[in-house]
Order: C-alpha cells, then structure tokens, then sequence
C-alpha cells in the first residue's frame, strides 16, 4: 500500500467553481472522475477522509472480493495479478489509488462537506470547513453503508457478552474464547463466519431462506460462466471515456476489446428479432 499523504493528493490549486462536484473518492467517485476527465469537464472529487478509499481501509484485514480481478477492474484500467484470482482488501486499497494517479483525477482530501443547498442563482453550493464550492451539478458517492444498523435486541444481552459490528471486526485474536453468533447471511457474514470458524466455534444465523450458488464450477467462477451464458455481459473498457482522454494517458490504458463485439453481438440480435416478427 502506498499510504499516500493528503497533502500529495491535493490538487495543486483548491477548485472553488467547477462543472461537476464528486462527493466521495471511493470506487464509484473515481468512475465518475475517469468519465469527467475524459469529457474534458472541470470538476472536483471530495472526500472528508485524509485517503483515497477510506471506507476498504476501516474493514477487517482478511477481506477478499468474491469477483475475480478481471471482473473487478474500473474503467481505463485494468487490476493487476492474475484474472482468475480474487483481490484482497490491501490490492483494491493499492488499485484504487493507482486509478486516481493515473488519470490524475483531481482529488480533495480531508474536504467534508458541511451543507449542500442551492442558490438564488441555481447553481448549487456545498459548504466546507472554510470555503465554499460552487458547482452546476453534484453527484454523490458516498456509498450506502455509511451508519451501521445494530439492532435494539443488543441492549437486552448481558454487559459481560462480547458485541461488535462488522465495521469494528478486524481479525480473530481480537474475539474472545467462546462460541461466536454471526447475524446476517450477506457476504460479509459468511467470510467473517468463515474466518472465525477456524479458531472458535461459529452459529451463522440468517434472516430468510437463502440458495448459496458455489463460488466455482468445473473450474471457473460463477462469473465467467455467467458471462458466457450471456447473462452478464463484462465491458472492460469504455469508448465514451478513451476517445476524449488527454493522449499523456493512452500508453496507460487496456487496449479496447469487448464493446466492438457486443456492438454487433445486439446488432444480429436486433436482425433476429426483427425477422422472426415479420419485419426488416
């Protein structure tokens, strides 16, 4: 992990009326800062944390995505190691920042933005500890799972019980002895359980009846099976972003591959339709 500094990631000159306004410099900010840069709009991404990516830094230390790393990648740039593989948290941590300094995205740290609120102009104003920034449009990335949701049932347990919510699990030495209930049968759930399991005993409880699909079939992810079924179609690259990037960043893109294809791939399908119905 590189732990670039906030200074290092601040732009060279605060922006103070842009175009477009990104709050959060996660995964989904930095999607929106590629497409942006690439339309050669001028905008900002704020983040009230000090680093790129705040929110897979506060998660537990044996994290691992259930997608592949060809699966995983943002626009622009593919995630390095092995396609087939699956990243951990340190390599989406590293990846993401690699992102936002490849296309130079232009990024403000330690930015929390106070109040949002529009204008008597229209336009819309988002109010920072010591300035203002004014903007046409906001878009807002800050994710879904910013408060975690404990459940009023925890106040009846004992004081002498051990409680903790998946934002504060870090790693299995710092559970204590004794059988562990884990409550929620998503993905973090069962990788938490799953960890868990090899040094305590572990109840996995889940609200609702569940069909787990294996993670692997014949050899491959459930993904690329997915895909060559057709019923996920993986663009690994976008033309709306390359064709207006800056040409400094072109040695530093994938090539394109899957657009062209799946272009003609609707087109014959479009024909197919349209003949089966009687008409051309």
């Amino acid at each position: 992990m590189s732990g670039g500094t906030a200074e290092a990631r601040q732009p060279a000159q605060a922006i103070d009326d842009v175009e477009v306004a990104v709050i959060g410099a996660g995964q989904a900010g930095l999607t929106m800062g590629y497409f942006l840069r690439g339309q050669g709009r001028r905008f900002v991404i704020l983040d009230r944390a000090g680093e790129v990516a705040s929110a897979w830094r506060e998660r537990w230390e044996s994290l691992t995505l259930f997608t592949p790393r060809r699966y995983s990648a943002l626009p622009g740039l593919p995630f390095p190691g092995d396609p087939d593989g699956y990243p951990t948290r340190e390599e989406v941590i590293v990846y993401l920042e690699r992102h936002a300094e490849t296309f130079e995205l232009p990024i403000e740290l330690n930015g929390e933005v106070k109040r949002l609120e529009r204008g008597d102009d229209g336009r819309l104003r988002l109010e920072l500890d010591r300035r203002t920034i004014t903007a046409d449009q906001v878009l807002v990335a800050t994710g879904p799972f910013q408060t975690p949701y404990v459940p009023r049932l925890v106040e009846k347990l004992a004081g002498d019980v051990f409680q903790t919510h998946a934002v504060g699990y870090r790693r299995p030495d710092e559970v204590p002895e004794g059988t562990v209930l884990v409550i929620g049968g998503g993905n973090t759930g069962f990788q938490i359980a799953k960890e868990l399991s090899a040094t305590h005993k572990v109840v996995l409880s889940v609200g609702s009846r569940q069909k787990p699909l294996p993670q692997r079939v014949l050899g491959r992810d459930l993904f690329w099976w997915l895909t060559k079924a057709r019923i996920l179609n993986r663009t690994v690259d976008s033309r709306l972003g390359r064709k207006h990037l800056d040409a400094r960043h072109a040695d530093r893109l994938e090539p394109p591959r899957a657009h062209e294809a799946l272009r003609s791939r609707g087109k014959a399908a479009r024909r197919r339709r349209r003949k089966a119905n009687g008409s051309f």
